[in-house]
């Protein structure tokens, strides 16, 4: 089995170089997609690993806009024509590893043909994340006065907005997964055959949490997925953001079933990345 890492990241090449030594293993292999705003000169160094190589079509990310959307989308574009992979693992240049790379590697090769991606619904247990989808949202415009804007043209034009298709129950959670080529291919083809769907995802708000989810959920993929293999603590989020974990978190690090656990930062706490890593070594 061949692991494929799409990484996304724009900063902190030491931390994207520490994340990646501690995923080594001869099945696995890292593809990096690095937000086209960032100065690509301090990650460069990185292509000197063997198994690790640079997406060229990149794209500029902005939180909760389209960018990570089509950064993942020109990942898959480059990955998928080398083949000999069985997975495809979209993760975040500020994820790390919560076990040894063994211990993932045989983790998902015991369970191949699962689909790794959490499909919360909007009418259910993430119903909180409703007014994303229903509403209009102009993250995607860099324009002064956006946010009057937007409130002007929710006012206007009808809400709730209607979604492509009618049929499809929206789900999703999070824009980080485990797919297998034929989910992914059969979610681009998809794409493709409903550029309407592409239309309506540029005005939602982080839309990258719904897409593919959503895609997947209603094919007849569904009955082979399962969640995602990333932990996430929203305690105490902010505007969205998910809580950066630091050493104090360990003993929960450890005792969670997940395989990578985000968000880190090395600027914040440095002392987590030590530890997982005394904790994942033999």
């Amino acid at each position: 089995m061949k692991v494929a890492h799409l990484i996304l990241t724009h900063k902190n090449p030491a931390q994207l170089e520490r994340l990646i030594r501690n995923l080594e293993h001869p099945g696995f292999e890292f593809y990096v997609h690095l937000d086209k705003k960032t100065d690509a000169a301090p990650f460069l160094y990185l292509e000197k690993r063997k198994d690790t190589f640079f997406i060229k079509n990149r794209t500029p990310v902005y939180w909760a806009a389209f960018g990570t959307i089509q950064a993942t989308l020109n990942g898959f574009e480059e990955i998928l024509p080398i083949g000999g992979y069985d997975y495809i693992n979209v993760i975040s240049g500020q994820d790390f590893p919560l076990k040894p790379a063994h211990y993932i590697y045989r983790y998902i090769q015991e369970r191949q043909g699962e689909e790794f991606i959490t499909c919360e619904s909007i009418e259910g247990s993430w119903a909180v994340a409703a007014d994303r989808v229903r509403k209009y949202h102009l993250i995607n415009w860099r324009i002064p006065g956006r946010f009057r804007l937007e409130k002007l043209v929710n006012a206007i034009l009808p809400t709730p907005r209607k979604f492509p298709m009618p049929d499809h129950k929206i789900v999703g959670r999070a824009n980080w997964f485990t797919l297998t080529p034929d989910a992914i291919r059969y979610s681009l083809d998809f794409l493709k055959r409903h550029p309407e769907l592409i239309r309506f995802y540029k005005l939602c708000w982080g839309a990258d949490e719904f897409i593919f989810s959503t895609i997947l959920y209603n094919s007849h993929f569904r009955e082979r997925i399962v969640d995602n293999l990333v932990y996430v603590d929203w305690t105490g989020m902010t505007a969205g953001h998910p809580r950066i974990l630091q050493a104090h978190d360990l003993p929960a690090l450890l005792q969670t079933d997940k395989l990578f656990g985000r968000k880190f930062d090395m600027d914040t706490d440095p002392a987590i990345f030590t530890l997982l890593e005394k904790h994942n070594t033999p």
